[in-house]
């Protein structure tokens, strides 16, 4: 009897802590979504000394996370820990360490577990600390974080350029929820191996906004470097909350001066505007080994700036320059424009654009082709890369030859044997072989600044390169009829453009004398669809005929093919059927006035749908055949409904 009295009571203890309602620190994993947490003390006595404990609670609910909600806690301070985090071992994300009376508040896993690890020493202990334990919806991540790693070969840039108006969610690594990384750097503790990422804008016009909503870091050491454009060494903000680091202003063109640390709670929300022509913004961030923190939660958008991007010029691919020889290059590029382009993020280019000029050219010969890039001033530092053969803006894909050599000076294809070299290259990589007819992309990227002064690009080898000046591709020319706001629209595309200065939209209603009614200026050099359009208020009844008339900047021009919408009058804009009366089949006829599918309907006279289908109409007149030979003769209605409008009529059958 006693046996069996032991083994019911342990079966019980079994069956009460598989229920997982209360867990002292127990340590292991744990599957629960209810119940309470205390220290190895439990509920009214203090932990035990000299601990070193993991526990590892995990939500039991398949795509619910864990939620901790402290609601005592109290250790002795400066000597027993509990460290927190995001996942199912130590190795996740540190989301804080705590001691003290400072509570951990509400703690939300955004994996579905949390981990705690409680040291203490052999001394004096505490009440420690009660929580409660549920699940619910994980919390969102936000859309950006701060990278805490940086590329091989001496790269400091941690991620891939973003464009992005926005608004989004941007934090350090530790997201909305935990604390940032301990030893953020790029090889060793210093304001100069801080890794960093940039963001700019997806439209002209507009310039990157942070504000800050939060932030806080554990001291001096762990500081946040705000940038007013597109590089590493972009300027400083020095205006508040931004306070002065530990590091004096170094000889080089940022300076560490200047940085946001500590708990800057009483100054948020804050918020720093690019005033780059760029529009861009730059964020380097540095941490110790010694305390961690919450870090930061901030937005980024765009505002409206006069001295943003102007999306026109040649640093972005869409809007290359054709060359065709060696050339005198203007670099003051704005920045990387508004596009994101170009980007192996680990391998050459890496992270992307700073400071890019674009150009495409096509070999009119077969053979080798070597370029150098001289620049005007010795000391500037440029990298390159080309793609190709015959790809699109929208399908770069890897480069056939790239340099992000930190070398100043000459630097190009031709001299060595490598395809691409990271930062610690010698500028040079080995010559190409092109093909007649082929096309090729080339970048040209300024990695230090916008102000260099210039450089020259120089063609060497066997092949040659064509410099015949293509006329502007069009890929499409459309006139469309609005009945309801009687008008014209016009639409055109273009596959590519060289040097386009304007499209005169001329009108004519005999086809035969036109006139200038709109002017549309032209993008001038593209690699990319163009789209554009124009609108005619003042349609004639009957034909409308259009043509473009396309303008060099030279003055050369050339006209399109001539497009014609007939607007029908009342009288006539209708549906009619022939023959009617007729023995069952009929001709249906109808005026569309774009390519679109319309709906025909026909009902008996006792209103029953004994037709319904769709139809591919073209614009213009169409003419479809309606069989009613297998219906009883009698009286029946027919509907046509277009994006216009909708017709009937009467069908009589015999």
């Amino acid at each position: 009897m006693k046996n069996f009295i032991i083994l019911s009571f342990v079966l019980l203890a079994s069956i009460l802590y598989s229920t997982g309602q209360t867990y002292n620190n127990p340590g292991g994993t744990i599957s629960t979504c209810s119940g309470t947490f205390y220290d190895s003390g439990g509920s009214g006595s203090n932990y035990s000394d000299n601990q070193n404990t993991t526990t590892t609670l995990c939500s039991s609910v398949p795509g619910q996370c864990l939620q901790v909600n402290f609601t005592s806690f109290s250790l002795e301070n400066t000597y027993d820990f509990l460290y927190i985090y995001d996942g199912p071992t130590t190795a996740s994300n540190l989301l804080g360490t705590y001691t003290g009376g400072t509570s951990p508040g509400t703690v939300t896993s955004s994996t579905g577990c949390l981990t705690f690890r409680f040291t203490s020493d052999p001394s004096v202990t505490a009440p420690g600390w009660a929580a409660t334990i549920s699940c619910g919806v994980c919390p969102a991540a936000p859309d950006y974080t701060q990278p805490i790693t940086a590329n091989a070969g001496g790269e400091k840039v941690g991620a891939c350029l973003v464009t992005n108006c926005g608004p989004s969610t941007y934090t350090d690594d530790g997201g909305f929820t935990g604390d940032y990384s301990n030893n953020i750097n790029t090889g060793a503790y210093a304001p100069n191996n801080a890794p960093y990422r940039v963001f700019c804008p997806d439209a002209a016009g507009q310039c990157m906004q942070v504000t800050f909503n939060s932030f806080q870091t554990a001291n001096n050491f762990d500081v946040l470097w705000v940038r007013n454009g597109p590089t590493e060494f972009s300027p400083n903000f020095t205006g508040p909350p931004t306070q002065t680091t530990q590091w004096p202003a170094p000889p080089n063109a940022a300076g560490f001066d200047d940085g946001l640390f500590g708990d800057l709670s009483a100054s948020t929300p804050f918020s720093f505007t690019s005033t780059d022509a760029s529009g861009c913004l730059t964020f380097a961030f540095l941490t110790s080994g010694v305390n961690t923190a919450p870090g930061w939660d901030a937005v980024l958008q765009c505002v409206p700036c006069a001295g943003g991007p102007n999306g026109t010029d040649n640093n972005d691919c869409p809007r290359a320059t054709p060359i065709c020889g060696t050339a005198n290059v203007n670099s003051n590029s704005t920045g990387p424009g508004i596009i994101a382009e170009g980007c192996n993020y680990g391998t050459c280019p890496a992270g992307g654009e700073n400071f890019s000029n674009w150009f495409t050219f096509t070999a009119s010969s077969t053979g080798s082709l070597d370029i150098l890039l001289t620049p005007n001033a010795a000391t500037d530092d440029y990298d390159f890369a080309i793609y190709g053969p015959n790809v699109t803006c929208s399908t770069l894909g890897s480069p056939l030859r790239c340099s992000d050599s930190g070398v100043p000076g000459n630097t190009g294809i031709g001299g060595d044997t490598d395809l691409t070299e990271d930062v610690t290259g010698n500028s040079f990589v080995q010559s190409m072989n092109v093909v007649i007819g082929e096309s090729y992309i080339l970048v040209v990227d300024e990695w230090t600044s916008g102000t260099g002064g210039g450089y020259q690009l120089s063609f060497g080898g066997t092949a040659l390169l064509d410099c015949t000046i293509l006329p502007v591709e069009l890929s499409e020319f459309t006139a469309e009829y609005t009945p309801e706001y009687n008008e014209i629209d016009l639409f055109w595309e273009t596959e590519s453009e060289r040097d386009n200065d304007r499209f005169e939209i001329e009108k004519s209603t005999d086809g035969i004398n036109f006139e200038v009614f709109h002017t549309v200026k032209g993008v001038g050099n593209s690699n990319d669809l163009s789209q554009y359009y124009s609108v005619d208020n003042n349609p004639s009844v009957g034909p409308n005929y259009y043509r473009l008339n396309q303008f060099d900047f030279d003055g050369k021009s050339k006209y399109s093919e001539i497009v014609s919408v007939n607007i029908l009058n009342d009288a006539y804009d209708m549906l009619s059927v022939f023959p009617n009366p007729t023995s069952g089949k009929t001709e249906v006829i109808f005026n569309t006035y774009s390519k679109q599918s319309v709906s025909l309907k026909v009902m008996s006279n006792d209103g029953r749908l004994i037709v319904n289908t769709t139809l591919d109409a073209v614009a213009g007149g169409n003419r479809f055949d309606l069989d009613l030979i297998d219906y009883t003769p009698g009286l029946y209605f027919i509907a046509i409904t277009t994006a216009e409008k909708t017709y009937t009529t009467k069908l009589l059958k015999k």
